[in-house]
């Protein structure tokens, strides 16, 4: 019984502290929401049916290779249809025909662009302009070094700005 308790409560702070990052992580893989939620359940069951096995302090490597793993078997598929959601809210009454399926064009593009990205290269990329994360922070969740970010990063832009044949920094 106080184990019982024991694993719940340790279950519950796992649960806690890294579920969002776990579901932000399967979002930036697979470009859907609604698999990443469903997949992110299914890594913290998997956590709770090895519980007996986890060690503390390798948690979260151990949390992203499972995520990545379940992601892999699910979805095997190269190319990704990321679908964004336009934080900016504009009006489109007041947009031309011609301006509108520019910015539709662009937006497809840049999709498409971005799912042709190497995975480390569009998660880093993903993780510092969506979640605003510091290169320090995405570097701590890979056990890489700030380095290897700033080189995916880089790299990332470099194959971006390439793909839309733009000339100036994001």
């Amino acid at each position: 019984m106080v184990t019982e308790i024991k694993d719940t409560n340790w279950f519950k702070k796992t649960f806690d502290d890294y579920y969002e990052y776990i579901r932000n992580y399967l979002y930036f893989l697979s470009g859907n929401i609604d698999l990443s939620e469903d997949l992110a359940q299914d890594v913290f069951l998997k956590i709770w049916e090895k519980r007996e096995f986890v060690n503390d302090d390798t948690i979260k490597p151990f949390l992203y290779k499972i995520a990545r793993n379940l992601y892999y078997n699910s979805h095997k598929r190269k190319t990704l249809d990321l679908k964004f959601v336009n934080s900016a809210e504009h009006d489109d009454e007041h947009e031309s025909p011609e301006y509108l399926l520019e910015v539709k064009e662009f937006d497809e593009k840049l999709q498409q662009a971005i799912s042709n990205l190497p995975e480390h290269c569009r998660t880093f990329f993903l993780m510092s302009r969506i979640d605003e994360l510091k290169y320090h922070e995405i570097a701590e969740r890979y056990n890489v070094s700030i380095k290897a970010v700033e080189k995916q990063i880089s790299k990332a832009l470099r194959l971006l700005r390439q793909s839309l044949d733009y000339k100036s920094d994001f």
